[in-house]
């Protein structure tokens, strides 16, 4: 139960993509870039973004599922009360699962520094 993904925990609106993109905070790491902004609640949400430039509907589905994964098993790791929007670089639809953990981690880890 502990590692599933709920809606609560999801940033499910463009309104909030947006608010995150314009006012939040760059974190970047390899294949990913991450746009992190307080949301003034205790849990932490995630929404993620991955463009047409990416690769095709295959490729982006997949580097959706990964990052989704990443997230479920590590978002004990990450600061609570962050909205966090992960974008996907180009460079994501060549790298393997363990390349994208790393990131992740990167991120996790610049994140628990800065927040």
């Amino acid at each position: 139960m502990a590692e599933r993904f709920p809606k609560s925990e999801r940033l499910r609106k463009r309104r909030e993509f947006l608010k995150v993109q314009d006012h939040g905070a760059k974190v970047s790491a390899g294949t990913l870039l991450a746009l992190v902004q307080r949301n003034g609640s205790g849990v932490t949400r995630l929404g993620l973004t991955v463009s047409n430039k990416v690769g095709n509907s295959v490729v982006r589905n997949r580097i959706r599922r990964r990052l989704r994964e990443l997230y479920r098993k590590r978002k004990a790791s990450l600061p609570v009360g962050l909205d966090l929007v992960l974008v996907a670089r180009g460079s994501a639809k060549d790298a393997d699962f363990a390349r994208l953990a790393h990131d992740f981690d990167q991120v996790t880890l610049r994140l628990s520094r800065q927040f």
